[in-house]
């Protein structure tokens, strides 16, 4: 799951978003291998960009950025985007409900479900297919989350705060 992060940098927002600028190629530049995103100064969204690879689950890191003093102060969430966990939230939520509604009509009818166990085996196999494509598409989380956080380290002096 996505956590919160809070980072501070000693740039101001404007020379922060310039760095950022310089280093991603700005919002509309082509990705390349590595860290890509966009910022301004008040919001930024980095992800680790791996060529001929696609993941919907992959870590993200969308932050919005405030002055602080002389620096500014990024504060955001780093992970798999909320639109994967919604996702996986229906998914589970229908088959289970899919499983209860199913076994209690059987129940109730007098009908033992053991007796037709195949027709729990498909949803059931739906249900360990989703823990499957979450652990794959988070299976990078931790690598791309210090990713993440060492290029801003490097690129803009973020330090957690």
């Amino acid at each position: 799951m996505a956590r919160k992060i809070t980072l501070r940098s000693p740039l101001s927002p404007v020379a922060l978003a310039n760095k950022l600028k310089d280093a991603l190629g700005g919002e509309k530049a082509a990705p390349r291998a590595g860290v890509c995103g966009h910022g301004t100064d008040q919001d930024m969204m980095l992800f680790i960009y791996r060529p001929n690879f696609q993941n919907s689950f992959a870590t993200n890191l969308i932050a919005t950025m405030d002055a602080d003093g002389s620096g500014t102060r990024i504060e955001g969430r780093i992970g798999p985007p909320g639109s994967a966990r919604v996702f996986m939230w229906i998914w589970f939520g229908f088959l289970t409900f899919f499983i209860a509604a199913v076994g209690g009509t059987m129940i109730a009818s007098g009908h033992s479900p053991a007796a037709d166990a195949l027709l729990f085996v498909i949803p059931l196999g739906m249900m360990v297919f989703g823990w499957g494509l979450w652990r794959l598409g988070t299976w990078n989380d931790a690598k791309d989350s210090a990713a993440i956080l060492k290029f801003l380290a490097d690129t803009v002096q973020a330090k957690e705060a």
